[in-house]
């Protein structure tokens, strides 16, 4: 075989493959044609977010009612959304929420303010009722000891009954499902309530016996009655304050068969959620009934609120803010007159009522608490009183005390004490007050004697001059016992100073005699040989000030030896500190 005859061999088979390769081709396109039209379709919608959208408008309107009639999953999804872009809209632009809401705001508002001044005109007009007759009086008299508004009091009494509150519980778990309570009534946590009422139902169930059917229908509490209607599936209960009648146990079981017809799936279906039961809040609602008297809502329908009845009214309740302001204003006189006759220093001789004002007059000691600022604890208007007071001297030990305080200014180092006339003083003071005190002392109103055995007089520190020979800086030796009576006098005062910083200024002196130079160290010489002694007797003293004057500060102008002998000295100083 040639070379050309193995190719034509090779193209013939060839061309025989892409013969049947075509007809398979053409053969697929018969059988599968339609097929992968609709699947190119298919995968053209699902990637086309145009038509998905145009598909799924189609088809929205729809799904949501279907899901709105099986639960309330769709509101409870929908819910976030639908807040968050009312509160973008109205934050952007509240006029439109506001256009919309308009034609419903309106009468709601009346409709509000309607009943608001209906119920306030039949309160006003049975109060006004009552208030002239007897039995209002009386009525009257126990609202003012009770302290309840005499409002209320008529109302108690003119009422037979009055649903306060009614709870849907339900019958397996006794879960509350809803509660509603009437305006004005006492309300205490409604879960905790129905937890009760189911507990006490089970405590009877299993406590006694009953029979098949047989069910807890009434619970007493004082002035409260507590009415239960079972059901199936659910239980109502009603809090009744007064003597209710039987067909109010009518309307209660037909509420609660009302309840079973309309809500009976989602209470079969009840898994904790209360929500879906929202809407028996108007049938529970129905139930909070009240009745009053019959005769009394006669006489109140043959009574129309006449122009009389109305300014008679006026009158009875200005007359009472008068007496109630009248007493009250007394009261508070009377109060203010008391205090000022039990404060020490004041002496009340007279008070009353003159020319549409308070006065009060008497004696008053300066020293005693001023009753113009008394005035102001009691609520009086302090422009309503006048007070006359004649100036006096209380003889009291307080009053005495506090006087002799203030005329005598004792220093800080100085107390002084009172009894029974005796005046006494302890510390230690300058020489120049003592000496005023024992003059002004006992010229004082209540002290009888002035004591100063506790007193230290600091000239006893001070005056003593402690003498040196001419040009020596020696202690003589006969100023050894005015040294000694100095230490002891030191110590004294420290005992006296308790806290106080005490300290010494020893000041040493010359007489004319020798140079400038020479008498400053000799003074201070001097001075440092008292300090030297003093320390030596008071070992833990350190609180000395040593100051050498020469001859620049004399005693005494040197006439004589003895102005001489004197300038020749060493004098002490006290001065005392508060401690920090």
């Amino acid at each position: 075989m040639t070379v050309s005859d193995a190719k034509g061999i090779l193209d013939e088979d060839a061309s025989s493959v892409t013969s049947d390769e075509g007809t398979m081709a053409e053969l697929r396109s018969l059988l599968l044609g339609p097929a992968e039209a609709q699947l190119a379709e298919v995968h053209e919608r699902l990637l086309d977010p145009q038509r998905q959208t145009e598909e799924v408008s189609r088809v929205l309107p729809d799904a949501i009612a279907v899901r709105s009639r099986q639960d309330n999953d769709l509101t409870t999804a929908l819910a976030p959304t639908v807040s968050a872009a009312l509160e973008y809209s109205v934050r952007k632009n509240p006029q439109p929420l506001a256009d919309a809401i308009f034609p419903i705001m309106g009468p709601a508002i009346r409709k509000a303010i309607a009943a608001a001044l209906s119920g306030m005109a039949q309160s006003f007009n049975q109060t006004l009722t009552h208030s002239m007759s007897a039995r209002g009086l009386a009525w009257r008299w126990e609202a003012l000891k009770t302290g309840r508004p005499f409002s209320e009091v008529v109302l108690l009494h003119t009422l037979l009954f009055r649903v306060e509150q009614v709870f849907l519980i339900h019958q397996e778990t006794g879960l509350l499902l809803r509660h509603v309570s009437a305006a004005n009534a006492a309300v205490q946590d409604a879960d905790m309530v129905s937890g009760m009422l189911t507990a006490i139902q089970d405590f009877v169930r299993d406590s006694f016996t009953t029979r098949q059917g047989e069910q807890l229908e009434t619970l007493q509490v004082g002035e409260l009655t507590v009415w239960i209607e079972q059901g199936p599936q659910a239980i109502l209960a009603g809090v009744i304050r007064g003597n209710a009648p039987q067909q109010l146990r009518e309307v209660f079981q037909e509420t609660l068969e009302r309840i079973h017809l309309q809500y009976g799936t989602a209470l079969k279906e009840f898994s904790g959620d209360a929500a879906p039961f929202s809407g028996t809040e108007p049938l529970l609602q129905d139930c909070l009934q009240s009745g009053y008297d019959v005769d009394q809502h006669k006489v109140n329908a043959g009574r129309k609120l006449s122009p009389l009845r109305v300014i008679a009214g006026i009158v009875l309740i200005a007359l009472a803010v008068w007496g109630f302001f009248w007493l009250r204003d007394r009261w508070r006189w009377d109060a203010y007159v008391q205090r000022l006759r039990a404060e020490p220093g004041i002496v009340v001789t007279d008070s009353g009522r003159q020319g549409g004002k308070h006065f009060v007059s008497g004696l008053r000691d300066p020293l005693s608490r001023d009753p113009a600022a008394m005035i102001q604890d009691t609520g009086l208007d302090a422009n309503s009183v006048v007070e006359r007071w004649q100036p006096f001297q209380a003889l009291t030990p307080d009053f005495v005390l506090a006087r002799a305080k203030k005329s005598l200014e004792p220093p800080t180092t100085v107390k002084l004490r009172l009894n029974d006339g005796l005046l006494e003083a302890e510390g230690f003071a300058s020489h120049q007050w003592v000496l005023e005190t024992r003059r002004v002392a006992r010229l004082l109103p209540g002290v009888s004697q002035f004591r100063e055995d506790k007193l230290l007089d600091l000239e006893r520190i001070e005056n003593p001059l402690l003498m040196f020979d001419l040009d020596q800086t020696e202690i003589r030796s006969d100023q050894q016992e005015k040294l000694n009576q100095l230490v002891a006098e030191i110590k004294h005062l420290r005992e006296l100073a308790g806290e106080k910083k005490v300290r010494l200024e020893i000041t040493g002196r010359t007489d004319g005699s020798g140079t400038e130079t020479k008498n400053s160290a000799l003074s201070r010489g001097r001075a440092e040989a008292v300090a030297a002694a003093l320390k030596a007797n008071l070992l833990d003293w350190t609180n000395l000030t040593i100051i050498a004057v020469g001859s620049k500060e004399k005693l005494r102008e040197e006439v004589t030896e003895i102005d001489r002998a004197t300038n020749r000295s060493v004098t002490l100083k006290v001065i005392v500190t508060e401690s920090n």
